[in-house]
């Protein structure tokens, strides 16, 4: 489901953490789909709310992180990956808070 759909649905907020390399790539790719296809292997165990978690800027684990970048088919970096959470906080500090 493309990025649209899910603000349309109310499902994502057009706040900064869509808008990081790796935010885009998951609202393009979908929350769901990303789940979906991991499924079936019980050493990630993906779930939707981890997802979401690690678009409000919690890490993935090393494993998990490395099979996005598989998933993304050149379209993710590991730095991409673990730059998001840096970048999610300093939106969500704001320009007053940047110092902290």
């Amino acid at each position: 489901m493309s990025r649209l759909v899910d603000l349309a649905l109310g499902r994502c907020t057009s706040d900064g953490r869509w808008e990081t390399d790796f935010g885009r790539w998951v609202a393009d790719y979908g929350p769901s789909e990303i789940v979906e296809r991991f499924r079936e292997d019980p050493e990630l165990r993906i779930t939707q709310h981890a997802v979401y978690e690690w678009l409000r800027g919690h890490v993935p684990r090393v494993e998990r992180a490395m099979a996005l970048v598989e998933l993304s088919a050149g379209h993710l970096t590991l730095e991409q990956i673990y730059a998001h959470g840096n970048q999610v906080k300093v939106m969500s500090d704001g320009p007053d808070h940047s110092e902290r």
